[in-house]
């Protein structure tokens, strides 16, 4: 009868992973993402994936013998893996997070920014306006938008201007800057 409540369990646990993995994709497809100023939500799910399949494989094991191979062995499996996976998804991707208020503070946009170099800097910015659901933000623009820098140490807010952004009204807000081809004006309706 243990054996039963553990299958079942596990199998409860696989649906919950996956709806926690449809609800997020749904999120991405529709633009909305999810914030925590503390923790990474997507880091966490990620972890989370990797504990349930360490207690699969000591969960299905049919001997005491076999259990404690999994679980002695099972660490040596997972752990490269998920470390080649957290370098690919969350080490490389590394973005930083600029919160901007508007002059009434009505509006709150969020800028993401990140570069790599390579000779020249690639700075990529993405921008998220905030729902009426906590930690959701919609993003703002479809692709990341690219600037590219030559010979200059200034960051990525400066090459921006994101710290001298101009409202123009609550629901507008336009970057200049002598890095940018033109004025970046972003509408928060």
């Amino acid at each position: 009868m243990k054996y039963k409540n553990k299958k079942s369990i596990l199998k409860v646990s696989a649906v919950i992973l996956l709806a926690i993995d449809l609800f997020f994709y749904l999120l991405a497809l529709n633009n909305l993402y999810v914030f925590s100023s503390s923790v990474s939500i997507y880091f966490l799910i990620f972890v989370i994936h990797f504990i349930y399949l360490y207690i699969v494989l000591i969960a299905s094991s049919k001997t005491k013998e076999s259990k404690v191979f999994w679980g002695v062995i099972g660490p040596f499996f997972i752990v490269p893996i998920a470390t080649v996976g957290w370098l690919l998804f969350f080490y490389t991707n590394k973005v930083d997070y600029y919160n901007l208020s508007s002059p009434n503070t009505t509006q709150k946009l969020t800028v993401g920014y990140s570069n790599w170099s390579l000779g020249e800097t690639n700075h990529y910015y993405d921008f998220y306006k905030q729902t009426g659901f906590p930690l959701v933000k919609k993003r703002l623009n479809q692709e990341s938008l690219h600037v590219m820098t030559r010979g200059t140490d200034i960051s990525d807010l400066n090459v921006l201007g994101a710290y001298d952004a101009q409202w123009e009204n609550e629901q507008t807000v336009t970057f200049t800057s002598p890095y940018l081809d033109k004025g970046v004006t972003l509408n928060l309706k």
